[in-house]
């Protein structure tokens, strides 16, 4: 049996588009019959330090402390070299400033070590967030260094990214994404929390500054301009780590234009595929590279439902492989505001069928991918 171990800050029951992605290819695996085992940190003491759950063994190191997002693990050497030894294959999953440890031991061990690359870390702007971004940029180039195979999520992503666009091993494989359920339950739930308008217009992700919400929210006197009073923007999310002051200028604006807004908090899974369908328009307003995909878009997608995405490597990739929606600026209300009123405005244009959307993020297909970087003896084709 192949054994294959992967190394991350965050996973289960944190959610985030980074764990999702990892918690689905680490089942997935599993359930093909490979031994899979996670090292993450233990981010509530409440948490259980060994666990399994659907055949992937947890292993949770607990911090004395944290710096902004990252954090310190005196127990994480002894933790990782007795899970380095149960395996074959490493997967350092990046953004990981101890990712570069877990590189060292790995190779220390002769493990096949495959890295990662998710995302960038971009933090708002501070003498400490440029001097966590510096030391966490360092570790990562160090660790990309020791690797034998690099991932990300897409090629655009990596060849726009400048610790990946140098590097000859790097491959560019989708997040398994799978089509949200629709329950009538959740469907009739929502719609009594949702103000009814002509128009509804939303947003579903963790309330993060990369996520670029505020920009999201003060489209609304320009959308006002365009569609009057017949329109009505959902939130649904909870606060990421470490994110407490964007989320308060995220509430200001709730208060200023609550006319327009309705907050739905953190939904289920089994609401996801509701939320969608009662859409008429999904917007994935991100600043930065901190978002590299946005698998969110790719399920709205899958349930119909056309998108706005910013012009960023990597998120605007599946809007550009699927035609199911616009790609705007970055970081402008105006141009995020334009794309939603010309979705609205010929909606028909960008739908398309659910199985033409889910050719292109086949699940079977880009699992084999995966399968070749982790487990080819040589270089993958």
């Amino acid at each position: 049996m192949k054994r294959l171990l992967f190394s991350l800050s965050y996973y289960a029951p944190h959610l985030s588009g980074l764990t999702i992605a990892v918690q689905r290819v680490a089942q997935s695996l599993a359930a093909k019959s490979y031994s899979i085992s996670v090292l993450t940190t233990q981010l509530q003491h409440s948490l259980p330090q060994t666990e399994t759950i659907d055949n992937v063994h947890i292993t949770r190191v607990p911090f004395l402390f944290k710096v902004s997002k990252g954090f310190f693990m005196p127990s994480l050497l002894a933790r990782a070299i007795a899970a380095l030894t149960k395996t074959e294959v490493v997967v350092i999953v990046l953004p990981q400033f101890e990712g570069v440890l877990i590189a060292l031991l790995a190779k220390l061990l002769r493990k096949k070590i495959v890295v990662w690359y998710v995302c960038e870390v971009t933090l708002p702007a501070s003498p400490l967030a440029r001097c966590v971004e510096f030391c966490l940029r360092l570790s990562h180039h160090l660790t990309l260094s020791l690797a034998d195979e690099v991932l990300s999520l897409t090629t655009d992503f990596a060849t726009h990214t400048p610790l990946l666009q140098d590097r000859k091993n790097v491959y560019g494989i989708a997040p398994l994404i799978v089509a949200p359920s629709v329950s009538e339950k959740a469907n009739q739930s929502l719609r009594k929390r949702i103000p009814h308008k002509k128009y509804t217009i939303g947003f579903l992700g963790r309330i993060a500054h990369e996520k670029g919400i505020t920009y999201l929210l003060k489209t609304i006197p320009l959308l006002t301009q365009s569609l009057g009073d017949e329109f009505i923007i959902v939130l649904a999310g909870s606060v990421a780590v470490g994110e407490d002051r964007y989320a308060a200028e995220v509430d200001a604006l709730l208060q200023q234009y609550s006319h327009h807004i309705i907050s739905l908090g953190k939904i289920s899974e089994e609401e996801k595929g509701a939320f969608y369908q009662l859409l008429d328009v999904f917007v994935l307003p991100s600043i930065n590279n901190t978002e590299a995909f946005g698998m969110v878009q790719v399920e709205a997608m899958l349930c119909g439902t056309p998108v706005v995405a910013t012009n960023l490597p990597g998120v605007r990739v599946p809007v550009q492989e699927t035609g199911m929606g616009v790609v705007v600026s970055s970081m402008d209300s105006k141009a995020l505001s334009a794309g939603i009123v010309t979705i609205l405005n010929k909606k028909s244009d960008y739908q398309k069928e659910q199985k033409k959307v889910a050719a292109v993020f086949d699940t079977e297909k880009l699992l084999r991918s995966y399968e070749r970087v982790f487990f080819a003896s040589g270089k993958t084709t």
